[in-house]
Protein backbone atom coordinates (compact mmCIF):
# COMPACT_ATOMS: atom_id res chain seq x y z
CA UNK A 1 0.00 0.00 0.00
CA UNK A 2 2.81 2.48 0.62
CA UNK A 3 4.60 2.06 -2.99
CA UNK A 4 0.89 2.54 -4.54
CA UNK A 5 0.51 5.47 -2.64
CA UNK A 6 3.70 7.08 -3.16
CA UNK A 7 3.28 5.93 -6.91
CA UNK A 8 0.26 8.48 -6.76
CA UNK A 9 2.24 11.41 -4.97
CA UNK A 10 4.52 11.30 -7.57
CA UNK A 11 2.00 11.72 -10.03
CA UNK A 12 1.08 14.87 -8.39
CA UNK A 13 4.46 16.51 -8.90
CA UNK A 14 2.92 18.09 -11.40
CA UNK A 15 0.43 20.00 -9.26
CA UNK A 16 2.67 23.20 -9.25
CA UNK A 17 2.06 23.45 -12.98
CA UNK A 18 5.39 24.18 -13.85
CA UNK A 19 5.56 27.25 -11.72
CA UNK A 20 8.53 26.54 -9.97
CA UNK A 21 10.73 26.49 -12.94
CA UNK A 22 9.55 29.51 -13.93
CA UNK A 23 10.52 31.33 -10.64
CA UNK A 24 13.31 30.13 -11.29
CA UNK A 25 14.07 31.46 -14.47
CA UNK A 26 12.97 34.85 -13.84
CA UNK A 27 14.68 34.98 -10.20
CA UNK A 28 17.98 33.58 -12.04
CA UNK A 29 17.65 36.88 -14.37
CA UNK A 30 16.93 39.50 -12.05
CA UNK A 31 19.90 37.88 -9.93
CA UNK A 32 22.12 38.72 -13.13
CA UNK A 33 20.82 41.99 -13.39
CA UNK A 34 21.14 42.50 -9.90
CA UNK A 35 17.80 43.88 -9.76
CA UNK A 36 16.61 42.53 -5.87
CA UNK A 37 12.97 44.36 -6.43
CA UNK A 38 12.51 42.33 -9.61
CA UNK A 39 13.17 38.77 -7.59
CA UNK A 40 11.08 40.01 -4.48
CA UNK A 41 8.48 40.59 -6.95
CA UNK A 42 8.91 37.25 -8.81
CA UNK A 43 9.13 35.10 -5.47
CA UNK A 44 5.53 36.86 -3.38
CA UNK A 45 3.82 35.64 -7.08
CA UNK A 46 5.23 32.26 -7.24
CA UNK A 47 4.61 31.61 -3.74
CA UNK A 48 1.22 32.87 -3.31
CA UNK A 49 0.36 31.16 -7.11
CA UNK A 50 1.68 28.00 -5.43
CA UNK A 51 -0.13 28.47 -2.44
CA UNK A 52 -3.51 29.06 -4.14
CA UNK A 53 -2.98 25.58 -6.46
CA UNK A 54 -2.49 24.02 -3.11
CA UNK A 55 -5.49 25.58 -1.49
CA UNK A 56 -7.51 23.74 -4.43
CA UNK A 57 -5.86 20.63 -4.25
CA UNK A 58 -6.72 20.69 -0.69
CA UNK A 59 -10.13 21.20 -1.19
CA UNK A 60 -10.57 18.72 -3.94
CA UNK A 61 -9.22 16.33 -1.53
CA UNK A 62 -11.30 17.20 1.60
CA UNK A 63 -14.38 17.26 -0.41
CA UNK A 64 -13.59 13.63 -2.54
CA UNK A 65 -12.37 12.19 0.54
CA UNK A 66 -15.58 10.40 1.82
CA UNK A 67 -16.91 9.29 -1.16
CA UNK A 68 -13.10 7.35 -2.67
CA UNK A 69 -12.84 4.16 -1.28
CA UNK A 70 -9.26 4.33 -0.71
CA UNK A 71 -8.62 0.45 0.37
CA UNK A 72 -10.10 -0.59 -3.24
CA UNK A 73 -8.21 2.08 -5.05
CA UNK A 74 -5.00 1.38 -3.24
CA UNK A 75 -5.43 -2.46 -3.83
CA UNK A 76 -5.18 -3.94 0.10
CA UNK A 77 -8.02 -6.37 1.46
CA UNK A 78 -6.57 -6.81 5.41
CA UNK A 79 -8.25 -5.41 8.04
CA UNK A 80 -5.50 -3.35 9.39
CA UNK A 81 -4.47 -2.00 5.98
CA UNK A 82 -7.97 -1.31 5.47
CA UNK A 83 -8.29 0.70 8.38
CA UNK A 84 -4.70 2.54 7.45
CA UNK A 85 -5.20 3.50 4.10
CA UNK A 86 -7.73 7.00 4.85
CA UNK A 87 -5.39 8.30 7.28
CA UNK A 88 -2.55 7.37 5.68
CA UNK A 89 -3.89 9.11 2.08
CA UNK A 90 -5.06 11.97 4.68
CA UNK A 91 -0.86 12.19 6.12
CA UNK A 92 0.80 12.35 2.67
CA UNK A 93 -1.47 14.63 0.88
CA UNK A 94 -1.21 17.27 3.93
CA UNK A 95 2.43 17.36 3.93
CA UNK A 96 2.25 17.60 0.30
CA UNK A 97 -0.44 20.52 0.47
CA UNK A 98 2.67 22.11 2.78
CA UNK A 99 5.27 21.24 0.76
CA UNK A 100 4.10 22.64 -2.22
CA UNK A 101 4.92 26.38 -2.32
CA UNK A 102 7.47 25.39 0.02
CA UNK A 103 9.45 23.93 -2.71
CA UNK A 104 9.96 27.44 -4.06
CA UNK A 105 12.71 27.68 -1.51
CA UNK A 106 14.67 24.91 -3.43
CA UNK A 107 14.10 26.66 -6.77
CA UNK A 108 15.16 29.74 -5.41
CA UNK A 109 18.29 28.55 -3.97
CA UNK A 110 19.25 27.34 -7.37
CA UNK A 111 18.48 30.42 -9.09
CA UNK A 112 21.41 32.17 -7.13
CA UNK A 113 23.52 28.70 -7.58
CA UNK A 114 23.03 27.93 -3.91
CA UNK A 115 21.94 23.96 -4.92
CA UNK A 116 24.76 22.41 -2.43
CA UNK A 117 22.72 23.99 0.78
CA UNK A 118 19.22 22.28 -0.83
CA UNK A 119 21.59 18.69 -1.09
CA UNK A 120 22.79 20.10 2.63
CA UNK A 121 19.17 19.85 3.95
CA UNK A 122 18.37 17.04 1.80
CA UNK A 123 21.12 15.05 3.37
CA UNK A 124 19.49 15.86 6.45
CA UNK A 125 16.01 15.52 6.23
CA UNK A 126 17.29 11.63 5.12
CA UNK A 127 19.15 11.20 8.68
CA UNK A 128 16.09 12.62 10.58
CA UNK A 129 13.66 10.09 8.52
CA UNK A 130 15.62 7.20 9.01
CA UNK A 131 15.99 7.92 12.63
CA UNK A 132 11.81 8.87 13.05
CA UNK A 133 11.13 5.62 11.02
CA UNK A 134 13.26 3.48 13.18
CA UNK A 135 11.74 5.04 16.78
CA UNK A 136 8.47 4.45 14.56
CA UNK A 137 9.11 0.58 13.87
CA UNK A 138 10.45 0.16 17.28
CA UNK A 139 7.27 2.05 19.04
CA UNK A 140 4.39 -0.67 16.90
CA UNK A 141 3.46 2.71 15.35
CA UNK A 142 1.18 2.13 12.09
CA UNK A 143 1.47 2.93 8.78
CA UNK A 144 0.31 6.45 8.69
CA UNK A 145 2.46 6.92 11.56
CA UNK A 146 5.31 5.17 9.42
CA UNK A 147 4.68 8.22 6.28
CA UNK A 148 4.18 10.82 8.44
CA UNK A 149 8.14 9.51 9.88
CA UNK A 150 8.91 9.25 6.26
CA UNK A 151 7.58 12.31 4.54
CA UNK A 152 7.68 15.14 7.49
CA UNK A 153 11.79 15.76 7.53
CA UNK A 154 11.56 17.00 4.26
CA UNK A 155 9.03 19.54 5.07
CA UNK A 156 10.63 20.51 8.04
CA UNK A 157 13.76 20.68 6.01
CA UNK A 158 12.25 23.07 3.15
CA UNK A 159 11.22 25.17 6.29
CA UNK A 160 14.47 25.51 7.76
CA UNK A 161 16.19 25.99 4.13
CA UNK A 162 14.26 28.60 3.92
CA UNK A 163 14.47 30.43 6.93
CA UNK A 164 18.31 30.16 6.13
CA UNK A 165 17.32 32.28 2.96
CA UNK A 166 15.47 34.57 4.21
CA UNK A 167 17.86 35.24 6.75
CA UNK A 168 20.62 36.02 4.21
CA UNK A 169 17.94 37.62 1.68
CA UNK A 170 14.75 39.27 3.87
CA UNK A 171 14.00 40.93 0.83
CA UNK A 172 12.81 37.97 -0.75
CA UNK A 173 9.81 37.26 2.31
CA UNK A 174 6.64 36.76 0.55
CA UNK A 175 4.34 39.17 1.32
CA UNK A 176 1.18 39.82 -0.82
CA UNK A 177 1.23 43.38 -1.47
CA UNK A 178 4.37 42.37 -3.68
CA UNK A 179 2.01 40.30 -5.38
CA UNK A 180 1.56 41.59 -9.00
CA UNK A 181 -0.62 40.69 -11.66
CA UNK A 182 1.66 41.18 -14.47
CA UNK A 183 4.36 38.72 -12.54
CA UNK A 184 1.36 36.11 -12.17
CA UNK A 185 0.33 36.44 -16.00
CA UNK A 186 4.42 35.76 -16.96
CA UNK A 187 5.21 33.32 -14.34
CA UNK A 188 1.99 31.36 -15.64
CA UNK A 189 2.81 31.21 -19.15
CA UNK A 190 6.45 30.48 -18.71
CA UNK A 191 5.16 27.91 -15.98
CA UNK A 192 2.84 26.39 -18.78
CA UNK A 193 5.11 25.68 -21.14
CA UNK A 194 7.54 24.49 -18.72
CA UNK A 195 4.23 22.18 -17.40
CA UNK A 196 3.72 20.84 -20.59
CA UNK A 197 7.71 20.14 -21.80
CA UNK A 198 7.60 18.06 -18.37
CA UNK A 199 4.52 15.51 -18.96
CA UNK A 200 5.79 15.52 -23.15
CA UNK A 201 8.90 14.13 -21.81
CA UNK A 202 7.63 12.06 -19.06
CA UNK A 203 5.04 10.29 -21.75
CA UNK A 204 8.22 9.73 -23.79
CA UNK A 205 10.28 8.70 -21.34
CA UNK A 206 7.82 6.20 -19.36
CA UNK A 207 6.07 4.95 -22.25
CA UNK A 208 8.45 2.17 -23.27
CA UNK A 209 7.83 0.45 -20.31
CA UNK A 210 4.13 -0.02 -20.98
CA UNK A 211 5.02 -0.75 -25.05
CA UNK A 212 6.51 -3.45 -23.71
CA UNK A 213 4.04 -4.91 -21.42
CA UNK A 214 0.86 -4.09 -24.31
CA UNK A 215 3.10 -6.04 -26.61
CA UNK A 216 5.34 -8.14 -25.81
CA UNK A 217 4.02 -8.78 -21.88
CA UNK A 218 5.11 -8.26 -18.16
CA UNK A 219 8.35 -10.53 -18.66
CA UNK A 220 9.66 -8.72 -20.79
CA UNK A 221 8.13 -5.38 -19.90
CA UNK A 222 10.48 -6.13 -16.55
CA UNK A 223 13.61 -6.82 -18.78
CA UNK A 224 13.12 -3.97 -20.68
CA UNK A 225 12.68 -1.56 -17.16
CA UNK A 226 15.73 -3.12 -14.73
CA UNK A 227 17.78 -2.74 -18.61
CA UNK A 228 16.96 0.73 -18.89
CA UNK A 229 17.43 1.04 -14.86
CA UNK A 230 21.06 0.08 -15.18
CA UNK A 231 22.13 2.06 -17.99
CA UNK A 232 20.33 5.11 -17.03
CA UNK A 233 22.29 5.30 -13.36
CA UNK A 234 25.11 7.27 -15.05
CA UNK A 235 23.22 9.57 -16.69
CA UNK A 236 20.97 10.58 -13.32
CA UNK A 237 23.72 11.10 -11.52
CA UNK A 238 25.24 13.44 -14.74
CA UNK A 239 21.65 15.35 -14.51
CA UNK A 240 22.48 16.33 -11.21
CA UNK A 241 25.75 18.48 -11.97
CA UNK A 242 23.68 19.43 -15.31
CA UNK A 243 20.52 21.23 -13.67
CA UNK A 244 23.12 23.41 -11.49
CA UNK A 245 23.91 25.27 -14.97
CA UNK A 246 20.49 25.81 -15.52
CA UNK A 247 20.44 28.75 -13.16
CA UNK A 248 24.31 29.92 -13.95
CA UNK A 249 23.22 30.01 -17.60
CA UNK A 250 20.27 32.53 -17.16
CA UNK A 251 22.49 34.77 -14.79
CA UNK A 252 24.81 35.08 -17.43
CA UNK A 253 22.86 35.44 -20.22
CA UNK A 254 21.52 38.39 -18.00
CA UNK A 255 25.05 39.55 -18.02
CA UNK A 256 25.82 39.25 -21.67
CA UNK A 257 29.05 36.61 -20.56
CA UNK A 258 28.40 35.07 -23.78
CA UNK A 259 32.13 33.55 -23.55
CA UNK A 260 31.32 31.50 -20.43
CA UNK A 261 28.12 30.35 -21.61
CA UNK A 262 30.51 28.97 -24.94
CA UNK A 263 33.25 27.63 -22.69
CA UNK A 264 30.55 26.04 -20.03
CA UNK A 265 28.44 24.40 -22.98
CA UNK A 266 30.96 23.17 -24.74
CA UNK A 267 32.59 21.71 -21.58
CA UNK A 268 28.94 20.17 -20.01
CA UNK A 269 28.70 18.64 -23.64
CA UNK A 270 31.84 16.55 -23.63
CA UNK A 271 31.44 15.91 -19.68
CA UNK A 272 28.19 14.53 -20.39
CA UNK A 273 29.16 12.42 -23.34
CA UNK A 274 32.56 10.90 -21.86
CA UNK A 275 30.99 9.70 -18.48
CA UNK A 276 28.07 8.18 -20.04
CA UNK A 277 30.04 6.99 -22.78
CA UNK A 278 32.62 5.21 -20.36
CA UNK A 279 29.84 4.07 -18.14
CA UNK A 280 27.38 2.69 -21.29
CA UNK A 281 30.96 0.85 -23.25
CA UNK A 282 31.30 -1.07 -20.05
CA UNK A 283 27.79 -2.05 -19.79
CA UNK A 284 27.80 -3.03 -23.08
CA UNK A 285 30.50 -5.85 -22.49
CA UNK A 286 29.42 -6.29 -19.08
CA UNK A 287 25.85 -5.74 -18.67
CA UNK A 288 24.12 -8.96 -19.60
CA UNK A 289 26.05 -10.45 -16.84
CA UNK A 290 25.50 -7.70 -14.40
CA UNK A 291 22.03 -8.02 -14.92
CA UNK A 292 21.79 -11.59 -14.22
CA UNK A 293 23.84 -11.86 -11.14
CA UNK A 294 22.04 -8.94 -9.96
CA UNK A 295 18.37 -10.62 -10.61
CA UNK A 296 19.56 -13.82 -9.97
CA UNK A 297 19.23 -14.87 -13.38
CA UNK A 298 15.86 -13.17 -13.77
CA UNK A 299 16.39 -11.30 -16.69
CA UNK A 300 18.87 -11.93 -19.21
CA UNK A 301 19.04 -8.55 -21.65
CA UNK A 302 19.75 -9.50 -25.60
CA UNK A 303 22.81 -8.00 -27.00
CA UNK A 304 20.80 -5.51 -29.36
CA UNK A 305 18.42 -4.17 -26.48
CA UNK A 306 21.91 -3.33 -24.11
CA UNK A 307 23.48 -1.37 -27.55
CA UNK A 308 20.11 0.63 -27.96
CA UNK A 309 20.38 1.37 -24.26
CA UNK A 310 23.97 2.27 -24.07
CA UNK A 311 23.33 4.78 -27.44
CA UNK A 312 20.46 6.38 -26.15
CA UNK A 313 22.18 7.03 -22.62
CA UNK A 314 24.78 8.88 -24.61
CA UNK A 315 22.92 11.00 -27.12
CA UNK A 316 19.94 12.26 -24.60
CA UNK A 317 22.45 13.11 -21.91
CA UNK A 318 24.58 15.03 -24.76
CA UNK A 319 21.66 17.04 -25.55
CA UNK A 320 20.53 17.30 -22.37
CA UNK A 321 23.44 19.36 -21.82
CA UNK A 322 22.07 21.57 -24.20
CA UNK A 323 18.52 21.64 -23.12
CA UNK A 324 20.29 23.18 -19.80
CA UNK A 325 20.74 25.96 -22.03
CA UNK A 326 17.72 26.28 -23.88
CA UNK A 327 15.80 26.55 -20.22
CA UNK A 328 17.79 29.00 -18.73
CA UNK A 329 17.06 30.89 -22.41
CA UNK A 330 13.55 30.37 -22.26
CA UNK A 331 13.09 28.59 -25.09
CA UNK A 332 9.82 27.09 -24.36
CA UNK A 333 8.23 26.60 -27.61
CA UNK A 334 10.24 25.00 -29.43
CA UNK A 335 11.10 22.60 -26.94
CA UNK A 336 7.75 21.88 -26.44
CA UNK A 337 7.29 21.23 -29.74
CA UNK A 338 10.01 18.92 -30.04
CA UNK A 339 9.18 16.93 -26.96
CA UNK A 340 5.16 16.20 -28.04
CA UNK A 341 6.84 15.37 -31.29
CA UNK A 342 8.95 12.85 -29.56
CA UNK A 343 6.81 11.47 -27.49
CA UNK A 344 3.81 10.62 -30.39
CA UNK A 345 7.05 9.33 -33.02
CA UNK A 346 8.37 7.34 -30.30
CA UNK A 347 5.12 5.47 -29.38
CA UNK A 348 4.37 5.08 -32.84
CA UNK A 349 8.12 4.00 -33.84
CA UNK A 350 8.25 1.57 -30.23
CA UNK A 351 5.09 -0.34 -31.09
CA UNK A 352 5.87 -1.57 -34.84
CA UNK A 353 9.82 -1.92 -33.99
CA UNK A 354 8.51 -4.01 -31.36
CA UNK A 355 6.38 -6.14 -33.18
CA UNK A 356 8.73 -6.55 -36.24
CA UNK A 357 12.44 -7.01 -34.25
CA UNK A 358 11.37 -7.83 -30.73
CA UNK A 359 12.19 -6.34 -27.66
CA UNK A 360 15.16 -4.24 -28.49
CA UNK A 361 12.82 -2.45 -30.88
CA UNK A 362 11.48 -0.55 -28.31
CA UNK A 363 15.00 1.45 -27.44
CA UNK A 364 15.65 1.71 -30.91
CA UNK A 365 12.24 3.13 -31.59
CA UNK A 366 13.30 5.69 -28.89
CA UNK A 367 16.64 6.54 -30.12
CA UNK A 368 15.16 7.13 -33.65
CA UNK A 369 12.62 9.36 -32.50
CA UNK A 370 14.73 11.40 -30.43
CA UNK A 371 17.30 12.15 -33.43
CA UNK A 372 14.90 12.89 -36.03
CA UNK A 373 12.55 14.95 -34.01
CA UNK A 374 14.72 16.37 -31.10
CA UNK A 375 18.64 16.22 -31.61
CA UNK A 376 18.91 17.35 -35.16
CA UNK A 377 16.38 20.29 -34.94
CA UNK A 378 18.12 21.78 -31.79
CA UNK A 379 21.76 20.94 -34.11
CA UNK A 380 20.02 23.25 -35.96
CA UNK A 381 18.19 25.96 -34.12
CA UNK A 382 21.05 26.54 -31.20
CA UNK A 383 23.36 28.63 -33.22
CA UNK A 384 20.18 30.78 -34.08
CA UNK A 385 19.50 30.89 -29.84
CA UNK A 386 22.98 31.89 -29.29
CA UNK A 387 23.50 34.78 -31.77
CA UNK A 388 19.53 35.87 -30.81
CA UNK A 389 21.61 36.52 -27.20
CA UNK A 390 24.47 38.46 -28.86
CA UNK A 391 27.04 34.97 -28.75
CA UNK A 392 29.70 35.72 -31.68
CA UNK A 393 28.50 33.81 -34.91
CA UNK A 394 31.83 31.86 -34.69
CA UNK A 395 31.35 30.36 -30.90
CA UNK A 396 27.62 29.34 -32.09
CA UNK A 397 29.55 27.05 -34.56
CA UNK A 398 32.16 26.47 -32.35
CA UNK A 399 29.79 24.81 -29.98
CA UNK A 400 27.12 23.54 -32.76
CA UNK A 401 30.18 21.51 -33.73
Amino acid sequence: MLAALTGLMSMLVFADLGLSNGLMNIVSDANGKDDKSAAAIAVSSGFFMLAFVAIVVAAVFVLGFPYVDWAQLLGVKTASAVADAGPTAVVLLTLFVIGLPLGTIERIRLAYQEGFLNATAAIGAALLSLAALILVIVAGGGLPLVVLAISLPPVLALAINGLFLLRRRPWLMPRFRRFQRPMAVRLARLGFLFFVLQLAVAVAYQSDVVVAAAVLGAGAAATYAVTLKVFLLVPSLVAMFLVTLWPAYTEALARHDGAWIRRTLRRSIWIALGATGVASLVLVIAGSWFIRTWTRNAVDPPFELLVGAALWAVVSTGFNAVAMLLNAASVMAFQVVAAVSMAALSITLSIALANTIGLAGIIWGTLLAYILVSALPVCIYLPRVLRQFGIAETGAREVAR
